[in-house]
């Protein structure tokens, strides 16, 4: 089983990137689950941040600048209930999906006690999946969590983040192929 960390500096195309990731996974019929976060712009200036579950499209802001919260990161407020919440959403029929996309592990998110627990139970369960990783938090990863499978950390960049979904997306078909295959084999038999 493989999972696969994207980082990169703000603004870099994380989301982008696993975006299309997941927009290939769903065209060739697998079923993804987890959430991906989006910047919420007024006036050219960013207010927040969204969080939108990829199975049901359940969306739910993870903070912005209007609301208050007893949770702040610089000028924004952060929803830990509306996070626990998409999070509860998707743990109830995690075991369900071919693969798991999560957008980000990232210095709101780890404020929820629940998100923590959450990610550390992802990485442990055999589903190829997809993070990405506030480039803060990148060189805590081994830190903070652990998991027994193969983990492949990829760097975005101006000049590879074009390719990098393809890339991704062929590091995990062969996972969900080798998955389907030794599911036609059990039930053959």
């Amino acid at each position: 089983m493989i999972k696969i960390f994207v980082t990169g500096p703000p603004g870099i195309g994380k989301t982008t990137c696993v975006y299309k990731v997941f927009e290939m996974l769903r065209l060739y019929g697998y079923r993804v689950g987890g959430f991906i976060t989006r910047e919420v712009r007024e006036g050219g200036k960013r207010i927040g941040f969204r969080i939108i579950e990829l199975d049901e499209g359940l969306e739910d802001w993870l903070a912005n600048i209007h609301e208050t919260s007893r949770y702040r990161i610089g000028k924004y407020y952060v929803f830990v209930d509306k996070l626990d919440s998409i999070i509860n959403s998707i743990e109830n029929k995690i075991t369900s999906y071919d693969a798991l996309i999560f957008d980000e592990i990232g210095p709101m998110e780890l404020l929820s006690s629940k998100f923590n627990t959450f990610i550390q139970r992802t990485l442990n369960i055999p589903v190829p999946t997809v993070y990405t990783v506030h480039h803060k938090i990148s060189n805590e990863l081994n830190k903070r969590f652990n998991t027994r499978y193969e983990n492949v950390l990829y760097i975005l960049t101006t000049d590879n983040r074009e390719g990098m979904p393809l890339i991704i997306w062929k590091a995990l078909s062969k996972y969900l192929q080798g998955m389907q295959h030794d599911m036609w084999t059990r039930r053959s038999r």
